[in-house]
């Protein structure tokens, strides 16, 4: 894998999974101050201490995000750059849908998410220097693939090291 490492807070057992289809599925969105406390509280001074200026959320489709109203990433990714002081961008977007990866082997995974992340050139011409250390933060790791597929995109453009942080590992 091209990404130095993941965070994450939680183990994805029976009560995260309830907690994160509440954030995600039933428009919970102040579940993500709790989440952002925690992710802060747990990791927040490792991503520091490791040069993470920027955090960067991972992108849903637009189909996802008109069923839910929001992409949770970015929730979590902005309250957590706002509670680290560190700057927040969204440097990568999901140029098409893909079938949820929950279920799929690993080597489905990763045909599923073939070329369904590019790099938004519209955010990065925001930025007078591209950061060189940055964090993806997600809901879920569990077999690294989105993280992954994210990392080439960043690392094709400059970016030397990501990070990833997220609420909960997966059990896979």
């Amino acid at each position: 894998m091209s990404f130095e490492r993941n965070f994450a807070v939680w183990r994805y057992d029976k009560w995260m999974k309830k907690s994160i289809a509440g954030f995600k599925y039933d428009g919970r969105k102040e579940y993500a101050d709790f989440y952002i406390r925690h992710m802060a509280g747990g990791y927040g001074r490792q991503l520091l201490r490791y040069g993470v200026t920027v955090l960067v959320p991972v992108p849903i489709s637009a189909k996802r995000r008109r069923y839910r109203g929001f992409n949770q990433a970015e929730l979590l990714a902005e309250g957590l750059a706002k509670e680290l002081g560190i700057g927040y961008a969204k440097l990568i977007k999901r140029v098409r849908y893909t079938a949820p990866l929950s279920g799929l082997s690993p080597a489905e995974r990763t045909r599923n998410l073939c070329d369904a992340f590019c790099w938004n050139e519209k955010e990065a011409l925001k930025w007078e220097e591209l950061p060189r250390t940055v964090a993806l933060v997600d809901d879920i790791f569990t077999t690294g693939t989105t993280l992954e597929a994210c990392t080439r995109v960043l690392s094709e453009h400059g970016i030397s090291s990501v990070y990833g942080i997220c609420i909960c590992i997966g059990n896979d």
